[in-house]
């Protein structure tokens, strides 16, 4: 289907037509907030109204997203993440996620065997990460300290990969250790993470960054709610790619 023209309703162009981007990437790149002064020869880059920044993902593709923005116009934007963009993709996540080869995150109660005295009430699929355990971190920051090997009996975080799912009971790996732990059918399954590839149409978006063109966004910060919960790829599909 030949792709509508227009102002308001565009399509990313194909990767030989890149090109066109040139002058937004060249503006941006020179844009510095708070900057009183242009580069010469440069087109003046300007930042998304923030009556703009809430939309709805009409496509996307390799890299880039084409969204309705704000949600109730029929003006499309082409949009580039930055090369440092701050990306979340939130939502819930269905109960076919857990399965073998899923990374995860979950916070379990260890005992002072390191085994697991609780069930588990939220998983989260970050879709990216370290295998670790975690332990919450000392001073204001909030941050987390990896703690290996014997570990005092408490509350710790841990990021692994699903080894096994026998009904509710769910073993995970982290290097040579294993946690054995029940997701009960009323545990909360989400997802946070930075993959754009698992947005799909019809999802809320929130985004902010600069332009040149109206029409075309070079994002500073893209954050995605999912308009339903994510399943694993289809295989078939997967197959029929291949």
């Amino acid at each position: 289907m030949k792709p509508p023209t227009g102002a308001s309703d565009r399509r990313l162009p194909p990767r030989r037509a890149l090109a066109a981007w040139l002058p937004v990437l060249l503006a941006t790149a020179a844009f510095t907030p708070g900057a009183t002064a242009q580069v010469p020869g440069r087109p003046e880059a300007k930042r998304l109204a923030k009556e703009q920044r809430e939309g709805v993902v009409i496509e996307k593709g390799a890299g880039w997203l084409v969204l309705r923005l704000p949600r109730e116009s029929a003006t499309l934007w082409q949009v580039v993440p930055a090369a440092d963009a701050k990306i979340q993709v939130v939502g819930p996540a269905s109960r076919a996620m857990l399965a073998p080869r899923q990374f995860i995150r979950v916070a379990v109660t260890l005992d002072d065997t390191g085994k697991v005295t609780a069930p588990v009430d939220k998983v989260t699929f970050p879709g990216v990460g370290t295998p670790a355990v975690l332990a919450p971190g000392l001073g204001i920051d909030g941050g987390a300290r990896r703690v290996p090997g014997r570990r005092a009996p408490g509350l710790y975080t841990v990021n692994g990969i699903v080894r096994e799912v026998d009904g509710d009971t769910v073993t995970v790996v982290v290097g040579k250790e294993r946690f054995v732990f029940t997701v009960p059918a009323d545990a909360e399954l989400v997802v946070d993470t930075p993959m754009l590839a698992i947005v799909d149409k019809d999802d809320a978006v929130e985004v902010e960054g600069t332009y040149v063109e109206v029409g075309q966004l070079l994002a500073s910060e893209i954050k995605v709610t999912l308009s339903k919960p994510l399943t694993p790829p289809d295989p078939k599909a997967r197959a029929a790619k291949r």
